[in-house]
């Protein structure tokens, strides 16, 4: 046995190329076969060396002729200079002149010939005879050896032009054509011109070719002869290193064709030993495989063709309920119904393939009669002419059952509305091996998709949220779990899952596998965030409404108040929460004074009902608060159905009224200011019309007219331009950096008072003072307040204009301050200074509309300024208006500080330098 280690590592096809040279050789004698082995490796090693050398002696041809060609090449490139140099020459020797001396230039090999002194020049004769031989009007003429020389192989010849008879010849020299020999070339190159019958060299060389090069129109025989010689002992070598390489490999050859004969001879030797020791084997593995077969659960059955039994195990016993015995010598089909309705060839054809039948499901019969279910396989093989099958029929009763409950399982986790997935936690990265219907429909996957892949795929870039580490925690404690997840399906659309896992352990205790049911519930998460969007809206609009919000709930008690009725009421919500219904209107009435207070309070608010309540539910009253201050609600109750919240909403309409009051006023004022100038002129130019007067009377009441239609103008533009202020939000300003001592001095320059001769006593900075403004509102502005100075100080006194600086919310401001030494104003008149129409004289004598003040208010704060005004009765007023300074402005502390005192009459000026 130990011998067969050798024949082991031998290649397939070696062993069978030595087992068909065995059966070759087998019937020949030794002494034959080492003959016939040795004549065949020479006749080889021959036909191997003579094929190298042959394509040696190919490729330093090819070489040759490679190396001819460019000889050939070279020398026709200086025939063809040799020419042009010629032509060149005949040329110039005709614009020089044809004396000796003027054709001292030419080279030696150069010489004039003149056809008519040829008697006197007789060793040129064979050339003119040449030249005579040649036809008329060539230009150039090729004599081939006219003068006897081995090294000159003729004459070039081309005439004067303009002369008559004249020629340049020039003798050709092979010596001078032939190139020199390349220092990188492996060949001896030599040449010769085959002229006149010439036959060439009779010298021995290695290669040799004959060429033509072209000169004059003839074409010259050029015979190029070379032997290689390689320069260096490399290239010697490689000249013969194939041939040697090629008889080599065939010796080699024959060496290798004894040793495999040998070897066979060596191993027909072992053969015989082998068969004897595989005898002794084949007899202790059929004991083996006897014990073996025995042993095996499924019945192993041995036929004929016919199906008869042959051999079997002792399983037979087991399953058909016979012993191996019994079976013997009868037939299959006794055990195995079906295998009598047709022969076992057509029963092999229909069910098998290969002469096999696998996993074919059946039914057997037991001893008893008894029909139970079996998988057969067979297989058959054809030995010494006769077929010998085998089947092993395995008795699947118990794997029927539990393949039906397997099967009953299956539909039932397929049949489920909710995915179920299982992936396997002792393979690597615990794939899925798993995945029902419904994890399909909701994930959008395959289920040959997902199987292998983990579950992770569905979290897609979303790996860190809380609930899979929730899900890992739990995973790594072997523990179950319920989350909820942001998941992706197949397509990238998000759905929510609903997760729940379950672990499932083996016999020791340890977590094999983990089976997750998941939920799509995207619609109802979505329901749950368009509910806490719409809470978190309300919650908002509650928080940050305007108007008071009350709720009480399904027990009439007191649960939320928002901040709004907190500053409306001054009743905090942490008094308020709990308290009942009743409580709260006790409470509600003790902070009111409403004008149907008795019918409230004994019917109680949530009772009282107004005309215009809403029949839906909805109760209406109105509420005159005197705690904290005065203000007046509108309170609407909505009361809801039986175990329903009560919402009461309270809305502040103090302002509103106040608005109401103001317009109302307004339009009276309005009405009264424009029906005194209408009713003047009115009266005036009726007198005028029915009555007859003086020219001076005339004229006087013409001037009343003149001065009420003056007055009206006023009222309408100051209207106009109060409501285009107001309306377009100063839209229309056209603010620019503005230099304010030259808009100041405009306006004084531009102020006309009637009847008043006094100045205004103008102290302004020296250095720019700058500002963003609309230079036409703030002239306006400053117009009025300077009119009012003059207007409301009748009786004389300066009126001071200059410059103050303060620091306000931050930023340097500008202050255009103005003090009169006036009437002065009370503090009841100075809080109603900015209304419309409102004048501090109602005695009419100081003209006016009431309306300047509130235009300059308007103007400054769109302008991003204050007004301010400090007033004292009888003693004078001082108004500032404060601008933002623009760079360039001189800043500093403000003038005193930035609440101004009502007490003060005088505010003193500050120069740029004291205020920095």
């Amino acid at each position: 046995m130990a011998d067969r280690q050798p024949l082991e590592d031998v290649p397939e096809q070696v062993l069978r190329l030595m087992g068909r040279l065995e059966r070759f050789t087998g019937r020949m004698p030794m002494g034959q076969v080492v003959s016939a082995i040795v004549v065949l490796g020479v006749l080889l090693t021959a036909l191997m060396t003579g094929a190298v050398w042959w394509a040696e002696r190919y490729r330093q041809g090819q070489a040759f002729r490679a190396e001819a060609r460019s000889v050939q090449a070279q020398v026709q490139d200086r025939l063809s200079h040799r020419l042009l140099q010629l032509h060149q020459m005949s040329a110039l020797s005709w614009m020089g002149g044809g004396t000796q001396a003027e054709l001292a230039w030419l080279p030696d090999d150069v010489i004039r010939l003149v056809v008519h002194q040829a008697s006197a020049r007789q060793s040129h004769s064979l050339l003119l005879q040449c030249l005579a031989r040649q036809q008329a009007g060539e230009q150039t003429r090729f004599c081939p050896t006219v003068v006897r020389s081995s090294d000159v192989i003729g004459a070039l010849a081309a005439p004067v032009p303009g002369k008559e008879g004249e020629w340049l010849v020039w003798s050709i020299k092979a010596s001078a054509l032939w190139p020199p020999s390349r220092a990188d070339s492996a060949w001896q190159i030599a040449g010769r011109f085959l002229l006149n019958g010439d036959q060439g060299s009779d010298s021995v060389t290695d290669q040799a070719i004959t060429l033509n090069v072209s000169l004059a129109g003839r074409q010259l025989p050029l015979q190029i002869t070379g032997r290689y010689a390689p320069r260096d002992w490399m290239g010697a070598v490689s000249t013969w290193a194939g041939v040697a390489v090629a008889a080599t490999a065939g010796l080699l050859f024959t060496a290798a064709g004894l040793h495999v004969y040998l070897l066979l001879i060596s191993t027909r030797r072992r053969a015989r030993e082998m068969a004897r020791e595989m005898n002794s084997a084949l007899q202790r593995t059929q004991s083996r495989n006897q014990v073996v077969m025995d042993a095996a659960p499924d019945a192993i059955v041995m036929t004929d063709a016919h199906g008869v039994v042959q051999w079997c195990n002792q399983a037979c016993s087991s399953i058909f309920g016979r012993p191996p015995e019994a079976m013997m010598g009868h037939g299959l089909a006794e055990v195995l119904p079906v295998l009598g309705e047709a022969p076992l060839q057509s029963w092999f054809d229909q069910h098998g393939f290969s002469n096999r039948v696998i996993g074919y499901e059946a039914f057997g019969r037991r001893n008893e009669g008894t029909a139970f279910p079996v998988t057969v396989s067979a297989s058959r093989a054809e030995l010494e002419g006769e077929w010998i099958i085998t089947f092993i029929v395995r008795d699947t009763t118990d794997a029927k059952w539990a393949e039906q409950e397997l099967l009953l399982r299956d539909r039932a986790i397929a049949s489920s509305a909710e995915g179920v997935v299982i992936s396997s936690m002792t393979l690597p990265n615990q794939p899925i091996i798993y995945a029902n219907p419904a994890f399909e429909r909701i994930t959008g996957y395959e289920g040959h998709e997902v199987l292998g892949m983990n579950c992770r795929l569905l979290q897609g870039p979303e790996h860190e949220q809380p609930a899979v580490e929730v899900m890992r925690q739990a995973i790594a404690r072997g523990e179950a779990c319920h989350v909820v997840l942001r998941n992706f399906r197949k397509d990238g659309s998000l759905f929510y899952n609903e997760l729940a896992l379950s672990p499932v352990s083996n016999a020791d205790g340890q977590v094999t596998h983990y089976v997750g049911v998941q939920k799509d519930i995207t619609e109802r998460m979505a329901a749950e965030q368009v509910l806490q969007l719409r809470t978190e809206r309300l919650n908002a609009v509650f928080e940050l409404s305007p108007d008071g919000f009350v709720v009480l709930d399904k027990r009439g008690e007191v649960s939320i108040v928002n901040p709004s009725f907190e500053r409306m009421t001054g009743l905090l919500a942490a008094d308020l929460v709990g308290l009942s219904g009743e409580a709260f209107d006790e409470l509600l009435w003790t902070r009111s004074e409403s004008v149907e207070s008795s019918a409230v309070k004994a019917g109680g608010m949530l009772g009282a009902r107004d005309e215009g309540d809403d029949p839906a539910g909805m109760q209406r009253s109105v509420l005159q608060l005197h705690t904290p201050k005065p203000r007046t609600l509108v309170r609407i109750v909505r009361q809801g159905g039986q175990d329903s919240e009560t919402v009461m909403y309270f809305r502040d309409i103090t302002h509103e009224l106040e608005v109401d009051r103001m317009k109302s006023e307004f339009l009276a004022m309005a009405a009264h200011e424009l029906r005194t100038p209408m009713v003047s002129i009115f009266g005036f130019t009726e007198l005028l019309l029915k009555r007859s007067f003086s020219d001076e009377r005339r004229a006087d009441m013409l001037g009343t007219i003149h001065r009420q239609a003056s007055v009206l103008i006023n009222l309408v533009n100051e209207l106009l331009d109060l409501a285009r202020i107001e309306s377009r939000q100063g839209k229309d300003f056209k603010r620019a950096r503005q230099h304010l001592q030259p808009l100041v001095a405009s306006v004084l320059d531009s102020l006309l008072v009637h009847n008043d001769p006094r100045k205004v006593r103008c102290e302004l900075p020296g250095e720019a003072v700058w500002v963003d403004a609309d230079a036409e509102k703030l002239s306006l502005a400053l117009t009025n307040v300077l009119s009012n100075a003059y207007k409301y100080s009748p009786e004389g006194g300066d009126i001071e204009l200059d410059l103050v600086w303060r620091l306000h919310e931050q930023r340097d401001q500008v202050g255009i301050r103005v003090t009169d030494h006036g009437i002065g104003m009370t503090p009841e008149q100075q809080e109603r200074l900015f209304e419309r129409f409102y004048r501090a004289d109602t005695s009419g004598n100081i003209p006016g509309t009431g309306l300047g003040m509130t235009i300059v208010k308007e103007i400054i704060e769109l302008h991003g300024g204050q007004v301010t005004v400090l007033s004292a009765f009888e003693v004078g007023t001082t108004v500032t208006l404060w601008l933002p300074a623009q760079a360039g402005a001189e800043p500093g502390s403000p003038a005193g500080d930035d609440h101004e005192h009502a007490g003060d009459a005088q505010i003193k000026s500050r120069s740029p330098e004291t205020a920095a």
